[in-house]
């Protein structure tokens, strides 16, 4: 087999992981990334890893108008294929991650392609493109040989917006969690009130709301801290919040780091995770399965969620962390709870994340396939 996964880059995602997957045993594969126009990088990357070896290609990443930006990238897409071709590597498998990714294989109709959905949000689009986004993951879900979901909210509400449609195969594959790798640098936290937000910092992240808990929090909590690894176009004004309260000394701000395994690291010496999602705001969120959680998981932390994601209610029914409101007193009983038995979140926590490890989770999405 040789695959091809194509995606659009801001972070490390499920592309990113099903790539390693391939990789680590020994398959053919190649990733293919576009930087989103917020991303730190401004190249676009193939990465091939054929014969044992691996070779990269990168090319300017296109610049102007969404609609005109869109058409470029078609044409780079079908340009690494051709590329790809050109060196021998002959791709049988396409997975793109949202059907924009997928259309290439669906146009040079490769023999298994796959729709990888990694959000649906029609609504999170400019009106005048609504229906585009919809009709465009109509077309490309009726002619894909599988479609992927990280949630299956995401195919309901894909059914919601066309009634009848027809997929020939439809799977979850969820966001997954690197528990296995992560053996040697979990364990329990020295401070069991350090706190940790992971993700793109915006204004509906739900970090300015940690923020301005944090002066009640300290009441309770006198060694409360928190750390916010990632970057954003809110950042600068949360820094300025974090200074207008007080809390410089309390709050760390990481800043971007592309690096997984050290982004894990840190992540393994705070004690628990925050997911705030706000249910007024956050439309990606809803239908999808965000990776947030299942970093915390994967790393031991219990995690403080909103009921936005799915994946709310199955980590507090395994006891792995606790469904806060959208508001400070929620916040806080919520944290209580979890410090009044930690032992027993944590436990849950890293059960919950062993059961996500993403080998897992590929092993049994290209197993159906590519069954025979």
């Amino acid at each position: 087999m040789a695959t091809l996964i194509s995606l659009h880059y801001f972070a490390t995602g499920p592309g990113q992981e099903l790539f390693r997957y391939l990789r680590e045993r020994g398959e053919e594969a190649a990733l293919w990334e576009i930087p989103f126009d917020f991303s730190n990088r401004n190249l676009c990357r193939l990465t091939v890893f054929q014969g044992g070896k691996e070779w990269i290609w990168e090319c300017p990443s296109p610049k102007g108008p969404k609609v005109w930006r869109y058409f470029k990238e078609l044409r780079l897409t079908k340009k690494a294929l051709a590329l790809l071709r050109e060196k021998g590597f002959a791709v049988d498998t396409y997975i793109g991650n949202g059907a924009f990714d997928t259309l290439t294989g669906i146009r040079e109709k490769i023999g298994k392609t796959v729709n990888f959905t990694i959000d649906y949000a029609p609504k999170a689009q400019p009106w005048f493109l609504r229906g585009v986004y919809r009709a465009l993951d109509k077309y490309v879900c009726e002619r894909a040989s599988a479609v992927w979901n990280l949630s299956p909210r995401m195919q309901e509400a894909r059914e919601k917006d066309h009634p009848g449609l027809k997929c020939q195969r439809v799977l979850t594959v969820p966001h997954g969690t690197h528990y296995s790798k992560l053996s040697a640098v979990r364990k329990t936290p020295s401070d069991p009130e350090a706190l940790v937000f992971m993700g793109h910092l915006k204004d509906n992240s739900g970090v300015d709301l940690v923020l301005r808990s944090m002066p009640s929090l300290i009441e309770k909590f006198p060694r409360v801290s928190l750390t916010v690894a990632g970057t954003g176009p809110a950042e600068e004004g949360l820094k300025k919040l974090t200074s207008e309260l007080g809390l410089s000394e309390r709050v760390i701000f990481t800043g971007f780091i592309e690096s997984h395994e050290e982004l894990e690291k840190i992540i393994c010496s705070c004690a628990v995770g925050l997911a705030l999602y706000n249910p007024e705001k956050d439309v990606f969120s809803v239908n999808a399965d965000p990776g947030k959680p299942k970093v915390y998981l994967g790393c031991g932390l219990p995690v403080i969620i909103t009921d936005v994601p799915l994946v709310a209610k199955e980590i507090e029914a395994r006891g792995a962390g606790v469904i806060a409101s959208f508001d400070t007193g929620s916040l806080s009983s919520a944290l209580s709870e979890i410090l009044s038995d930690y032992e027993k979140y944590r436990a849950a926590a890293e059960e919950m994340g062993r059961a996500y490890d993403w080998d897992v989770i590929f092993e049994k999405a290209l197993g159906d396939l590519w069954a025979k």
